[in-house]
């Protein structure tokens, strides 16, 4: 049988899903979980320790999740791929989500684990040379950036494919980098599906799937003709 700390924790996700910006009252939480107001204040202290148990679970789902985004071995396609993670996750997850990055998200230890995380994939930009800032000012710009498209996208029912994630992503790249994007829309393609091929389980012979992995990374380092080439003319 389920725990009344179980059922408290899955009644305040449901009723935070099923009434988006909306905080339940305490009782309507306990009777929602089927368990007296003592239960309630036994395993939580409050309704904000329940809510705050409800962050934690989030977080510690979308950890999970992000450890089992495929890896490329290109360190920007494989930071992307994470934002498209972020980003998926967090339309899927309205309510989660606003918990998880709310004005006490901060105070959250998951939270913080999942801050670590990303400073970790920033460090390895850094690195490699391919970061132009901090490390703790490219965390800002992320998460900024995150949020604002989680939220916008969530707000308009904007789908996590289309022109305005792809921008966003784009627009945050470039900042990182310092660069302008680089990648086409088929160069992209290429590498969101390098990026993913990993989870795609069964489908290849490993022959078959080293050959399309070398047409992938072959696609997305296809490089346009040299900009040099009259100057080199002219020196003839």
């Amino acid at each position: 049988m389920e725990s009344g700390r179980g059922r408290l924790i899955e009644a305040a996700r449901s009723m935070l899903t099923e009434q988006p910006g909306r905080v339940p009252s305490t009782r309507a939480l306990y009777e929602s979980a089927g368990v007296a107001a003592p239960t309630l204040y036994h395993h939580f202290g409050d309704k904000d320790g329940l809510l705050q148990a409800v962050t934690e679970e989030a977080f510690a789902e979308y950890l999970e999740r992000k450890r089992t985004v495929p890896r490329s071995g290109d360190l920007l396609v494989d930071f992307a791929a994470g934002w498209d993670m972020h980003v998926g996750f967090g339309v899927e997850n309205p309510a989660l989500y606003a918990l998880m990055y709310g004005n006490a998200a901060h105070q959250s230890p998951a939270a913080q684990t999942a801050e670590a995380e990303l400073r970790r994939g920033l460090e390895r930009l850094a690195d490699a040379g391919l970061l132009c800032m901090g490390v703790d000012e490219a965390i800002a710009i992320t998460t900024a950036m995150a949020i604002g498209c989680v939220t916008r996208l969530i707000h308009d029912g904007g789908s996590t494919t289309g022109p305005l994630a792809e921008r966003m992503r784009a627009a945050l790249m470039s900042e990182l980098t310092g660069r302008p994007p680089e990648l086409g829309s088929s160069e992209h393609a290429a590498a969101l599906l390098l990026a993913q091929l990993g989870s795609a389980t069964a489908l290849f012979t490993s022959a078959e799937e080293a050959l399309l992995r070398q047409w992938l990374r072959t696609l997305i380092e296809r490089v346009t003709p040299a900009q040099d080439a009259p100057e080199q003319g002219a020196k003839k």
